[in-house]
């Protein structure tokens, strides 16, 4: 799963995205033009919202598991990402 596929659907999957982004201190129209493909997240976005979601599945007993499997879907796809480098 590519960084971009895994952020889009655990941004679709929350509840709301101006209550994640405030969360994880992003900007909730960043995080709408993740979901509609407008805009591609950076790393440091993608490890903000991990750590948002990971601090979710803490205080939430009910969606714990759905919210650290999003997290770890976001870690997993960091470990793959490879930033594009700049033409020479």
């Amino acid at each position: 799963m590519t960084l971009q596929t895994a952020l889009r659907q655990a941004i679709r999957r929350a509840a709301s995205i101006r209550a994640l982004a405030a969360e994880a201190g992003v900007s909730h129209v960043m995080l709408w033009g993740i979901l509609h493909g407008y805009e591609k997240a950076s790393p440091n976005v993608a490890r903000k919202l991990a750590r948002a979601l990971e601090r979710r599945a803490s205080r939430s007993a009910r969606d714990a598991r759905r919210y650290e499997a999003e997290a770890a879907r976001i870690r997993a796809a960091l470990r793959g990402f490879k930033h594009p480098r700049p033409p020479e």
